[in-house]
Order: C-alpha cells, then sequence, then structure tokens
C-alpha cells in the first residue's frame, strides 16, 4: 500500500492530474528582486531578493 503525501486541501503537482504551472509568470525588477506571480489572481504573489533559476539545478 502506497501513502498519498498530498496534503487534502492542496492541488497534485505530479501525474496525470497534476496542475499545470503555466498561469504563473515571474519578473526581476531592476534592483534584481524576483516576483512570480499567478496571471489570475491579482494579489496573489511573492517577491523575494534571494532566488536560484530553476532551469540553472536541471
Amino acid at each position: 500500500m502506497s501513502a498519498d503525501t498530498t496534503p487534502s486541501d492542496r492541488q497534485t503537482t505530479v501525474g496525470v492530474d497534476a496542475v499545470s504551472l503555466e498561469r504563473y509568470s515571474a519578473v526581476q525588477t531592476d534592483d534584481l528582486q524576483l516576483i512570480v506571480y499567478d496571471e489570475l489572481i491579482d494579489d496573489a504573489w511573492i517577491q523575494s531578493t534571494d532566488w536560484i533559476d530553476a532551469l540553472a539545478m536541471a
């Protein structure tokens, strides 16, 4: 028997039923901060001064 590690209040992020991440975008500001935002929900965003490009980790 396998355990489902996805919390019941969240969407799955892997497999056939995975939620698409295409609705999220990111911009880098002039002072080198990164803002990641949800294109469908105006007030859903994260801003950080410390980040790593996901492609660099692949």
